[in-house]
């Protein structure tokens, strides 16, 4: 890992006739990353300074900064190329750049995920290659963070409650569970089956699962990027559209944060918060954050997963 400062805009730091910041913040990253049981990492991080420097666009994202983290599964194709493509297909879609409405971010942001799934897809088809991905993404178009997920990683913002003084944290994205709500509605309303893997003469264990239709391989993401054997009819599968948020930041948002279920299995969002607001530079507070998933993960027993975490400070 490592810290980098970037100017989010050019800009300068007016504001609108409600007090509110209409450039986008001076933005301060720490990475940290720890590798689990496998003997490969499979975790990777998303960070772009300026997205107008991506090729096919043209200038609309200039100083636009890209941020997120990817968990892969299965192997590390999937993972890799998603890392490369989501952020080459956002800035290369004409509809996304800082004037966009947030809806129409939504719609821009929803296409670069899928057509990095579909070009993916392509090229593992024919290998039923077994590689998937989570993506939790973001961009900062002008002052507004838009937020797409897909799968159980998860974007934090931490944020200053101005009448207690205390750091709260607000989950920017929602962690894709087969026993979610949501989730297990849209699998089983389609046909699919949602259960923990099950082991002769004990019955169900460890967590809930999607399963292929032969019932023999089971993920514990209901939404994944790549991923082949887990298609279904009716939506009753894994399937890789991402749900988008958008937030329109304030002086009072002090820092994102985006960690790898790694991360999320061992920590709350509150605890990353409080960790972050303990440690000002980002670099420390994304370090501290993994070291505190690590220490849980080896006192919960023999099994680490891989665990990355990503602080970006907004100053």
């Amino acid at each position: 890992g490592g810290a980098e400062t970037v100017s989010a805009s050019d800009t300068d730091d007016g504001g609108d006739s409600a007090g509110r910041p209409t450039s986008a913040p001076l933005l301060v990253v720490g990475t940290a990353e720890s590798k689990g049981q496998r003997p490969y990492m499979e975790d990777r991080v998303v960070y772009v300074g300026d997205a107008g420097a991506l090729p096919g666009n043209d200038g609309r994202l200039a100083g636009v900064p890209l941020f997120g983290v990817l968990d892969g599964h299965g192997g590390v194709r999937c993972v890799e190329f998603a890392t490369r493509r989501i952020p080459e297909a956002l800035a290369a879609d004409g509809a996304y750049d800082v004037e966009a409405s947030d809806g129409a971010a939504a719609t821009a942001l929803t296409r670069a995920f899928t057509r990095a799934d579909v070009e993916f897809l392509a090229q593992a088809a024919p290998g039923r290659w077994g590689d998937g991905t989570t993506a939790t993404c973001c961009a900062l178009r002008g002052a507004t963070l838009d937020v797409a997920n897909v799968g159980d990683s998860r974007a934090v913002l931490g944020r200053v409650d101005e009448k207690t003084g205390r750091v709260v944290a607000t989950n920017l994205s929602h962690d894709h569970k087969p026993d979610s709500e949501r989730e297990r509605k849209r699998i089983e309303g389609g046909g699919g089956y949602v259960a923990p893997s099950r082991m002769p003469g004990v019955g169900f264990v460890g967590p809930a699962r999607v399963w292929d239709r032969t019932r023999m391989f089971g993920l514990a993401t209901s939404r994944s990027m790549g991923d082949t054997v887990y298609v279904g009819p009716n939506r009753s599968g894994v399937i890789a559209e991402p749900e988008v948020t958008s937030h329109r930041l304030d002086a009072n948002d002090r820092y994102v944060i985006f960690g790898t279920d790694g991360v999320w299995d061992h920590v709350t969002s509150q605890e990353a918060v409080e960790i972050a607001r303990r440690h000002p530079n980002p670099q420390k507070a994304s370090e501290a954050i993994a070291q505190c998933a690590r220490e849980r993960w080896r006192r919960n027993g023999p099994m680490q997963d891989d665990i990355t975490a990503v602080v970006v400070g907004l100053a």
